[in-house]
């Protein structure tokens, strides 16, 4: 992978729709409370990383995180901690910056550690965690699970952060225990005011919101080191290597058991060099089958798999092209794709999986949802895509297929350059659709801002996720199968898909943002109802056609620098997100050779 943005990003699909955990949960996973002054005795050693950067277009300020250096990676949970990341085994919380965190209703109490500093020699305090909330409230996109619902955030003293809710459901605290704390003595101008703004009813797209965010964007603080709490800190920074050293008074200083931290700069083929070499001790890039197998031999290889809550699949642009509306289409599409082979080619044995159902849901979703419904399972048969569009009016002539309106099909599929598997993905898929007789050309576009090419609908078809990598709840399924890429305004189309009437001929028509609603904040009977009807809705739909479901694998080696690369208790983490290296590397888990 080359490109991992933490807000507008390719891992976190949806500027952080809803991920948390249930009502409670509380200290102790980490540590109680920091050792000041413990300058990380004990500790020896280097542990290397390899993640793409560039310092002559990234920069310092990291309230704009997605240009900041390093703030996207997952190394940046070793400098510029949260309040709190997530357990994805048992769905709890585990309490970073926070020494506990307790969801009562609408009311989310973050209890803070004492004696943690910033590299300024300021404490980290409950303001800077109220002003670093306001502003990611006000730059949270409208439809952003847990920003919508977040009323307002309190500091009660210097260690107690109250933030009030509109409703309570899985997830909702997310927002705010996910969001990587800024200090109030850098950015307490542009907190305050974005407190302001949002007290008074001002929202991301607003003019005020535009105004301070164009303010914020023309400061790079390039000049002035960067300013973080975590237990290591920036030391030497390069274009080639970042180096990080012990913060003596950082978030679990007394337990890391490195004296040094080092972040390669690599891309997907760097990063595979690096492995044949031995150079690194950890990479979380996307590697395609080729590469997988290039490194296999490696001495001390680790590969750490687990199946993943997401997948790889395609988006039709309905708005541009009337005729992929008709499900016929979409369904024919289907059934001429062969997800298997594709997933083999993009990630190679291991890196994939074939869903056991179409439903729009992971396996672990579906598991025994679906049970007494027969949801239709798409494997490739030409033969029932022909019939397909021929019933849905397309003629096949001398030139290739022909829609509805006479028109010669022609199409493109977008992939992202730099992005292995997509690119795998979608030269495959037009591979595959041109065999049958449609004209389908693939390209790349740039990896800088492919967002904004599928929110503004400038695409054809377009490689996409499907499911959802980050959220372990159904909810985040429905949220990327339709309403992710899919605002359906003036200047965000998107798939050009309406959500308010789905024509489904089991269920009549549906209005899924009704029953996604239930689905994410119903009782546990309604929740189970509507995520049965949207599973059936998208089955017989397909508002966007999945090919396959990703593995997810990250790579490390043992014996150079490191003793194990072992992610204990977290194997289940996603290793983009809540990375399970990171977190083992913070208690101290992962040792020096």
């Amino acid at each position: 992978m080359t490109s991992q943005r933490f807000e507008l990003s390719r891992r976190n699909l949806m500027q952080a729709v809803g991920l948390g955990a249930g009502a409670v949960a509380t200290a102790g996973v980490l540590g109680a409370c920091q050792a000041e002054g413990s300058e990380g005795e004990g500790a020896s050693g280097t542990f290397i990383y390899v993640y793409p950067f560039d310092i002559t277009t990234q920069h310092h300020n990291a309230a704009i995180n997605n240009a900041a250096l390093l703030v996207p990676a997952p190394v940046a949970e070793l400098f510029l901690p949260r309040p709190a990341i997530l357990d994805w085994e048992t769905l709890e919380w585990i309490p970073q910056l926070a020494e506990s965190v307790n969801l009562d209703g609408t009311t989310l109490t973050i209890k803070l550690r004492s004696g943690v500093k910033w590299t300024d020699g300021n404490a980290v305090t409950a303001k800077d965690v109220v002003g670093t909330i306001y502003l990611q409230k006000l730059n949270a996109a409208q439809g952003t699970v847990g920003w919508d619902q977040l009323v307002s955030a309190t500091a009660d003293d210097d260690t107690t952060v109250t933030v009030t809710y509109s409703a309570a459901f899985p997830g909702v605290e997310h927002g705010a225990l996910k969001a990587q704390i800024l200090p109030h003595a850098r950015y307490g101008e542009w907190m305050d005011e974005a407190q302001g703004l949002v007290e008074a009813g001002a929202i991301q797209g607003s003019p005020e919101q535009s105004a301070l965010a164009e303010k914020i964007a023309a400061v790079d603080f390039k000049d002035e080191d960067p300013i973080t709490s975590g237990a290591y800190q920036f030391d030497q920074i390069g274009e080639t290597v970042i180096s990080f050293k012990v913060h003596p008074d950082g978030l679990f200083a007394d337990q890391v058991k490195f004296a040094k931290i080092e972040v390669q700069n690599g891309d997907n083929a760097a990063a595979v060099q690096m492995l044949l070499s031995r150079e690194i001790d950890y990479c979380t890039q996307v590697l395609g089958a080729t590469d997988r197998q290039t490194i296999a031999g490696v001495e001390g290889l680790k590969e750490l798999s687990t199946p993943g809550f997401d997948g790889i699949g395609l988006m039709l642009n309905q708005g541009r092209f009337p005729e992929f509306a008709d499900a016929r289409v979409r369904k024919a599409f289907m059934y001429i794709l062969d997800g298997e082979s594709i997933g083999e080619i993009a990630k190679g044995n291991g890196g994939y999986y074939i869903p056991s159902t179409y439903s729009g849901l992971p396996d672990p979703h579906a598991e025994g949802l679906f049970d007494d419904v027969e949801l239709e399972y798409y494997t490739p048969d030409h033969a029932k895509a022909e019939s397909l569009l021929t019933e849905a009016g397309w003629k096949k002539e001398s030139d290739g297929w022909h829609t509805p309106a006479g028109d010669k099909a022609e199409y493109a599929i977008t992939g992202v350059e730099g992005w292995t598997d997509f690119v795998l993905s979608g030269e495959q898929a037009a591979a595959q659709l041109t065999e049958f007789g449609l004209a389908v050309t693939y390209k790349s576009v740039p990896e800088d801002n492919p967002w904004g090419i599928w929110g503004a609908g400038d695409y054809d078809i377009a490689v996409r996720q499907w499911a959802n990598p980050f959220v372990p709840y159904a909810y985040g399924s429905w949220q990327m199968a339709w309403f992710t890429d899919n605002a359906g305004t003036a200047d965000a189309a998107g798939m050009g898909i309406p959500t308010d009437s789905v024509d489904s001929p089991t269920q009549g028509k549906v209005n899924v943002n009704e029953v996604y609603l239930k689905a994410q904040q119903g009782t546990e009977e309604e929740q189970a109802a509507a995520n049965k009807t949207l599973g059936i809705v998208f089955n017989e739909t397909l508002p966007r056609l999945p090919l396959f479901l990703n593995q997810r694998v990250s790579y490390g080696i043992e014996g150079a620098r490191v003793a194990k690369i072992d992610p204990g208790s977290y194997a289940l983490n996603d290793v983009y997100f809540d990375n399970p290296i990171m977190v083992r590397l913070l208690e101290g888990g992962i040792e020096p050779k």
